[in-house]
């Protein structure tokens, strides 16, 4: 009888991935879930993330960062302008809420 050597099958080592990208998709989230309540966090969030993201495919394009995390650095750019525009847009209507009021009381002020 012929003994049998058990094989051994290794599976490929999990990719690495950018911390760039990785804080770049997690800032973009963050610039959207931040715009409606607070502001100017989501304002900052947004372009923090589009700062990282900028850095991540950077750092793809050259060879120092595996480009496994090419996906994770475009979904945090995309988030983080996202975030930007609606956090433009709620401070741009604060803005104009504010004026319109402030003009109602103006009138109604001068009416009487």
């Amino acid at each position: 009888m012929s003994e049998e050597q058990p094989t051994v099958q290794y599976s490929p080592a999990p990719q690495q991935t950018s911390g760039r990208a990785i804080a770049s998709m997690v800032l973009g989230i963050c610039s959207i879930l931040f715009c409606w309540a607070y502001l100017i966090p989501g304002l900052v969030c947004g372009i923090l993330a589009v700062m990282f993201s900028k850095k991540a495919m950077a750092g793809i394009a050259d060879g120092s960062a595996p480009e496994a995390s090419a996906g994770m650095a475009k979904t945090g750019k995309i988030c983080g302008w996202i975030g930007i525009s609606l956090s433009a847009a709620y401070i741009l209507f604060i803005i104009v809420y504010v004026v319109i009021i402030v003009g109602i009381m103006g009138a109604a002020a001068a009416a009487s």
